[in-house]
């Protein structure tokens, strides 16, 4: 029987991608279903095709060269939030469904900075790089034509949602920022009623299904980025995903290999012990 599918978008910069310099048990992947947890693939041989999830999602950005030195070589990369957001939500859908996870996501980009790059609209992939978002960019219609390919696997298949979270980088200019992001998704949720209707699960098309989550606390004290997530939790307050400010970072237990601003990421498991449940509490309003 072919497998069906529940898709979960997870897409951004770099809290998105998983920052999390902490080191990885070796029993890290023991805490989650991974058998019913899977992702869409991007590297090489990997992409388009159903891999599995690891504690390292395939992110637009390679995270597996920046893994703490002393992480098994099984084990490589940094943590994000793709495996234990999946697992939580395992408990909210039909137990005949697995969960396949699309990560899209990049670090130190966002609408006021970075590269246009190229798309190509074959193998589905933005370029190398620090690409812009924006509704005429390479990592949105990246995003948004995997989650239609996904889609498209299995008549069968559903959309739970996209969870977000961007802003950090376009921290001198938030009026940009707000204008492009609306203007991205107004093009998203447009572009998917027409290609994909009727596709997501408990729910539509709209502002119901994308969430908007809270970055470390460190960015709260840099220039518009108060602004930035004043302005998510204005534009969906039922899917603004509020994170306790005292949620650790990298300055505990983090290696320094991703920024030299250790307190810029989250870290220290907070994906799972903090983030996740966050995400899938909000999510659980709707999903439940």
């Amino acid at each position: 029987m072919e497998k069906k599918y529940m898709i979960l978008c997870v897409a951004g910069q770099s809290n998105a991608v998983g920052f999390d310099e902490s080191r990885i048990p070796e029993d890290y992947l023991g805490h989650f279903r991974t058998e019913r947890i899977r992702q869409l693939g991007l590297y090489g041989e990997d992409n388009l095709k159903i891999i599995p999830l690891g504690a390292c999602a395939q992110n637009y950005q390679d995270m597996r060269p920046f893994g703490n030195p002393e992480n098994p070589a099984a084990m490589p990369g940094t943590r994000g939030m793709h495996l234990p957001l999946a697992d939580l939500l395992l408990d909210m859908i039909p137990g005949d469904y697995d969960i396949l996870v699309l990560p899209c996501a990049y670090g130190g980009v966002g609408f006021t900075v970075g590269e246009q790059g190229s798309y190509d609209s074959v193998a589905l992939r933005p370029s190398q790089g620090r690409l812009r978002w924006g509704k005429e960019s390479p990592f949105y219609f990246a995003m948004r034509d995997r989650i239609q390919y996904c889609l498209e696997l299995n008549p069968e298949n559903r959309f739970l949602g996209v969870v977000w979270m961007q802003g950090e980088f376009d921290y001198e200019n938030g009026p940009e920022q707000m204008a492009g992001f609306d203007a991205m998704t107004e093009d998203f949720f447009r572009y998917m009623a027409e290609a994909c209707p009727g596709k997501v699960y408990k729910g539509d098309w709209n502002r119901g299904i994308w969430y908007n989550a809270e970055t470390v606390a460190h960015w709260y004290g840099v220039g518009d980025c108060p602004r930035i997530w004043a302005h998510y939790a204005q534009w969906s307050p039922e899917t603004y995903v509020k994170v306790p400010r005292d949620t650790d970072s990298n300055e505990v237990n983090g290696t320094g290999l991703t920024a030299a601003v250790r307190a810029m990421h989250y870290g220290n498991d907070a994906f799972r012990r903090v983030v996740a449940p966050c995400i899938a509490k909000t999510m659980a309003k709707r999903l439940h």
